[in-house]
């Protein structure tokens, strides 16, 4: 459908709708005008048991209705809490790979696209897979200057859950054609704006790669918008798959034939690409995954006159299952190109028993429990919450090393001992902190004797504070405990990632990296999931509130969750103990929580400022929301006051939005 067959207001009123769930009788009798001519704006946002186009229209008038796309991202805004009066644009430049396939391939496109727009008013964006921006050009200054306002620059992300419906974000998530005009963006500082987004594909892993985006002001959009960008995402892909060798497109021929002969998992390791079919997701664990591609790749790396073409082997799953691996190398053997690894139920017999990886246990073991959807004691929803979890139980049940990182408070302890209470409640857990012994002889003392616990969980908090005199010592304890795979104590080293993001390469002393923790868990920091704030909120305030029944509204959760906690977990617990002191029965308001959680500010406030902040928050509440008034108490000019809290991030809502 056209979008310029009906006004922006109708679509508008269907956005209001959703956002305050007004039941859709209540505009039935109102058209786009608002004067009653027509139903279509009741038609605009339906009831969960309606259809977008239901409702009655008046005879002989054209009801316009809101698409389907659009209101299916209104949704999946809603549900991501995303902000409709303001905008939140996440700035992630720091984990941007700005050498990565996908922009040197699109560069020489989104050049041609720029010379053909030269004398139009679009500009046009590339993103990555996380709807991050990496590239922008054209547009005359109208459009660059809404660009820079809304920051749809390099190094921020567009993605839906963030920002709202959009070109970029929307187009990912629906993996299609996405177009956005007007007032179908859920933000409102986005409603100056027209876009088209497709996604561009990997046409030799089938993967997402990224998208490209047309975006002009809304009163120049065109239809023609959407095949210059489907034009410009085709033109990408084929450049995608000349950047590829014949031998990893051989790999991979190797690797789809081998998923048809056979429905079980199936994967392809070859040096620069790993892939796993569907089967391989859906049944095994990443741990498993991660076993079954360090056999191909040390069958890779075997020499040349020792590589033999096929190795059958037996392999022990997290969960306890014995399988058959069958790793076929592809290409000759004395130039191997990569291998293919398919996976089957396990034999019985001497020769699956011969087989039979080193440290593996022999005779029939206990099945363990099944896995939980969450471990007990943890609280959050987010993918990768629940994937970290997973990973550190099945390195658990393995008693494989592992060394679990995360910036300071994200909850990489409390992953360990949830995951150690599972497996093996009846056993003890020592946890060693190498901050706090002054004296090297006593902590080496101290780990020694915890290592001699054969059925234990040994944990060394901040791996990164060990030092060169001990290290080599740490090694060598570490690696004594480990005789046999499968046997002795659990060893977990706990890094603390410095500064935002993950820890960066290199970071970590070599000597406990790989040699004697072999397996990684990653814990992404708070704000990369917010989601596990909706989850993570009344769990810390039943900690608190100390049998007391202190509750969060939706309106302070919505403000909790558009924070970017640097603190983590942590930070999020001491604001809520902070918020629910003295409290036995209240629901926590807006007003109730500290003003920082009210600032969105990208940088590290000074003292100063963060006091000055916080009385422009504390004034704002105080003056239910209206800036004059506030900035009348303050003692500063309106223009000040909006300055201000432009500079700090200010989002504190009006009284009639509370």
């Amino acid at each position: 459908m056209d979008f310029r067959q009906f006004p922006d207001q109708a679509v508008m009123r269907a956005r209001e709708r959703m956002l305050s769930r007004a039941p859709e009788t209540s505009a039935a009798a109102r058209g786009p005008d608002g004067r009653g001519t027509a139903g279509s704006a009741a038609a605009a946002g339906p009831p969960a048991s309606s259809h977008p186009s239901s409702g009655a229209a008046a005879p002989g008038v054209p009801r316009p209705r809101i698409r389907e796309a659009v209101l299916s991202s209104w949704r999946r805004c809603r549900l991501h809490a995303v902000d409709a009066d303001h905008l939140h644009v996440p700035h992630v430049e720091q984990h941007i790979d700005w050498d990565s396939r996908l922009l040197s391939a699109a560069a020489p496109v989104l050049d041609r696209v720029e010379q053909l727009l030269a004398d139009c008013t679009a500009g046009v964006v590339l993103a990555d897979s996380a709807a991050r921006v990496l590239y922008r050009r054209g547009g005359d200054t109208a459009v660059v200057r809404l660009m820079d306002r809304v920051h749809l620059a390099p190094g921020f992300s567009y993605a839906e859950e963030a920002v709202g419906t959009n070109g970029i974000g929307t187009a990912l998530a629906e993996r299609r054609l996405s177009t956005v005009f007007g007032a179908e963006h859920f933000a409102e500082p986005l409603q100056r704006a027209a876009c088209a987004g497709v996604p561009v594909r990997n046409p030799l892993t089938g993967r997402q790669e990224g998208a490209v985006n047309l975006t002009c002001l809304r009163q120049d959009a065109s239809p023609l918008m959407a095949a210059v960008v489907r034009q410009a995402a085709a033109d990408i892909e084929e450049r995608l798959l000349d950047r590829y060798s014949g031998k990893e497109r051989a790999a991979l021929d190797a690797f789809l034939a081998a998923g048809r002969r056979t429905s079980g998992p199936v994967l392809l390791v070859t040096p620069t690409l790993r892939m796993a079919n569907t089967e391989a997701v859906r049944l095994l664990e990443p741990q498993d995954l991660r076993q079954a591609g360090a056999l191909a790749a040390d069958l890779l790396a075997a020499p040349a006159g020792s590589r033999r073409q096929r190795v059958d082997v037996s392999l022990s799953l997290a969960s306890g299952a014995d399988v058959r691996v069958r790793c076929t190398v592809i290409g000759p053997p004395d130039r191997p190109i990569g291998c293919v690894v398919g996976l089957t139920a396990g034999e019985s017999g001497a020769s699956a028993t011969a087989d039979r990886t080193p440290g593996a246990r022999s005779g029939p073991q206990p099945s363990p429990a099944p896995l939980p959807a969450l471990l007990p004691g943890l609280a959050g929803r987010s993918p990768s919450w629940r994937s970290a979890s997973r990973d550190v139980v099945s390195a658990c049940r393995q008693r494989l090393p592992t060394r679990v990182v995360g910036e300071a408070g994200v909850g990489k302890l409390a992953l360990v001992r949830a995951a150690h209470h599972w497996v093996r409640p009846r056993n003890r857990l020592y946890v060693m902190d190498l901050t706090s012994h002054q004296h090297l002889p006593d902590l080496l003392a101290r780990a020694e004797e915890a290592l001699r616990d054969e059925d234990g969980t040994v944990v060394l908090q901040h791996l990164e504070a060990a030092n060169r005199d001990l290290m080599p010592r740490l090694e060598t304890l570490l690696t004594g405990a480990r005789r046999n795979r499968g046997t002795g104590p659990w060893v977990v080293g706990l890094y603390t990632a410095p500064g935002q993001g993950p820890a960066p390469a290199g970071a970590t002393p070599p000597a406990l990296d790989s040699a004697v923790f072999p397996c990684t868990v990653a814990v992404a920091p708070l704000r990369y999931r917010p989601e596990d704030i909706r989850d993570l909120v009344p769990a810390l305030l039943a900690r608190h509130d100390r049998g007391g029944t202190v509750s969060c509204t939706p309106a302070a959760m919505q403000v909790l969750t558009r924070c970017d906690w640097p603190g983590n977990v942590r930070h999020l617990s001491r604001v809520l103990q902070q918020a629910a002191r003295g409290r036995r029965q209240a629901d926590l308001q807006p007003h109730d929580l500290a003003p920082e959680c009210h600032s969105s500010c990208r940088r590290t406030l000074t003292p100063w400022e963060a006091a000055e902040r916080d009385a422009i928050v504390r004034a704002l509440h105080d003056a239910a929301g209206n800036r004059d008034v506030a900035a009348r108490q303050l003692g500063i000019s309106r223009a000040t006051i909006y300055r201000k809290i432009r500079l700090y991030g200010v989002t504190v809502a009006p009284a009639r939005a509370r």
